[in-house]
């Protein structure tokens, strides 16, 4: 291959990366921010308000909303559009990018200890169901934020702001992985954190709920047939995030653990920018972790009679708010030809 031919494949797999980023990053921006949102909006409905495991989701919920804000939609903006909102502030990179591990870190625990709330509802044993309460959800919440706040701390002095061999116009915010300690803190939060041990800890909750589950309908404790259904489908929601947290989340840290074992190794301009592309499709696959309102929507009747109910709501409210300002509109209209014909007499 010749060096004019590899920088028109260069130039093109370049070009590729910014459209893929730009027309696939907005869709998935808009999606997962309407999810999240119905999210919050749900789980803090009577139905579920009261209950551990929706006070953990409401709360995740809460948390993916900030990351979206804060870590997809500036890479839309600065891969896709060329616009980065930073400019060259090495501060706010070292901000940002601990706030984004915070935030990334504090949903994905939450997650987990939503599905081990489910799974000690699940349990034969009843001395377990005490540590299911809503008290100890709040100070389990309370106890993750101060965890991650302080071990997130290495994450500051990591990140960076320098040129990549990518992006030679403009600045990028990651990690250069400079020394040993910043590469042991790319693998520990990227690798096995986000990408291993959160999938596998849902997974293996979710499994081990999925046996008792049929022993719900059995406790003495659910008085209701509605307490029931709802600790039955908030089982099965947790158990499909589960599974959709699998496949979202482990191309994501393969990918990184094969570019930390591979960065040593030379690799042409042609070559990274490959890399670069398949990176920008795992990362968004990675996206879909926030798209769980679907999952919940499927897999719930409740859910979705909720969200239903929500919905009508809404727009009865823009329709009522819309014929008040029709008819205000056609009152004052009547009112002017009036004043019009008065004034003419």
């Amino acid at each position: 291959m010749t060096n004019e031919t590899e920088y028109v494949l260069f130039e093109k797999y370049k070009i590729l990366s910014q459209q893929f980023t730009k027309y696939a990053g907005i869709p998935l921006y808009v999606i997962c921010l309407y999810g999240t949102v119905m999210n919050m909006i749900m789980f803090g409905q009577r139905i579920y308000r009261h209950r551990s495991g929706s006070l953990y989701l409401l709360i995740a919920s809460v948390c993916d909303l900030i990351h979206l804000n804060i870590g997809p939609l500036p890479n839309i903006l600065q891969y896709g559009f060329h616009y980065d909102w930073a400019i060259s502030s090495v501060i706010f990179c070292k901000i940002k990018s601990y706030f984004v591990y915070i935030i990334t870190a504090i949903s994905a625990t939450l997650t987990i200890l939503a599905n081990v709330n489910q799974y000690i509802l699940s349990s034969k044993k009843n001395k377990r169901w005490k540590y299911s309460s809503r008290i100890i959800a709040i100070r389990c919440i309370c106890l993750t934020i101060i965890i991650w706040f302080i071990t997130s701390i290495p994450i500051a002095f990591c990140y960076t702001r320098y040129y990549h061999s990518l992006e030679t116009e403009q600045l990028i915010c990651s990690n250069p992985l400079q020394d040993i300690f910043c590469f042991v803190i790319q693998i520990f939060y990227t690798c096995l954190f986000n990408g291993f041990l959160q999938p596998f800890l849902m997974m293996f909750f979710g499994i081990c709920t999925y046996k008792n589950i049929h022993q719900i309908h059995q406790r003495s404790l659910l008085k209701s047939n509605q307490i029931r259904q709802i600790n039955y489908q908030m089982a099965l929601m947790l158990i499909l995030q589960s599974i959709k947290s699998s496949f979202a989340s482990l191309p994501f840290a393969l990918f990184n653990c094969y570019l930390l074992i591979t960065m040593k190794n030379y690799k042409s301009l042609l070559y990274q920018t490959k890399e670069n592309l398949v990176g920008q499709i795992v990362y968004f696959l990675f996206w879909s972790n926030y798209t769980s309102f679907f999952i919940y929507i499927y897999s719930s009747n409740i859910f979705k009679d909720q969200w239903k109910k929500i919905m009508k709501k809404i727009f009865c409210c823009l329709y009522e708010k819309r014929h008040r300002q029709s008819n205000y509109r056609i009152q004052l209209k009547r009112m002017n030809i009036v004043q019009s014909i008065v004034n003419s007499n």
